[in-house]
């Protein structure tokens, strides 16, 4: 089973001091499984790029996709796209929705063509202060965005079959506690619950075909 996480920093697992993200835990805990094993049953793969939006995962997916998928030992897809997505410029966001919806049903439907499973991730919210204010990057977010391109991913995720990572209602009840200083990015224990999240939801949608793999 070879697991590709396509994300944008978040994914990556920026400001992450202790673990180096979310991708960084699920890789170690399935290493940790097979540590023993013959051969390693399931790969994950940390595809993040930091700064990425759903422009450039469109431009690179299929070939990414292609490069590690080997027919027959399966493949699931999760989809970590938004943050970027929403960044305002020119008054209007960076990737419009119906240009988000365009990229993440063409990138959704090449993954459902090689039989693969398919994650979708919310995207996650941000501090109160930092919601309408140009960061120290020039970058300027705000939540009710957030909040718009969320109702469009789990509509997608129902509409193609995915399963869908709720983060942000996670983040919502304890965010000042979750995110790093910057207002915007997760913190340690942030990227311990997004983990958390992702590692019940791989357990509901592949737990049976991952023991009957190992044992």
């Amino acid at each position: 089973m070879k697991i590709l996480c396509f994300g944008d920093s978040i994914t990556f697992g920026e400001i992450d001091t202790e673990n180096g993200g979310w991708v960084d835990r699920l890789k170690d805990d399935f290493v940790r499984k097979y540590a023993n094993a013959v051969r390693q049953e399931v790969t994950v793969y940390n595809l993040g790029i930091c700064g990425e939006s759903t422009d450039g995962l469109s431009t690179r997916f299929s070939v990414e996709f292609n490069a590690r998928y080997v027919k027959g030992q399966g493949a699931l897809v999760i989809f970590a796209y938004g943050a970027n997505d929403i960044v305002i410029h020119k008054d209007k966001n960076i990737v419009p929705i119906k240009y988000f919806i365009r990229n993440l049903e063409n990138c959704i439907t090449f993954a459902k063509s090689k039989s693969a499973n398919v994650l979708l991730h919310s995207v996650t919210p941000i501090a109160d202060s930092s919601d309408g204010v140009v960061n120290q990057h020039g970058k300027l977010r705000y939540n009710k965005d957030i909040e718009a391109y969320n109702i469009v991913l789990k509509k997608l995720a129902i509409d193609f079959g995915c399963h869908y990572i709720d983060v942000f209602s996670a983040f919502n009840k304890n965010i000042n506690q979750l995110l790093s200083c910057d207002g915007i990015h997760p913190n340690s224990e942030g990227h311990s619950i997004i983990y958390g999240l992702v590692q019940n939801c791989l357990d509901k949608c592949l737990g049976h075909e991952l023991i009957s793999r190992t044992t």
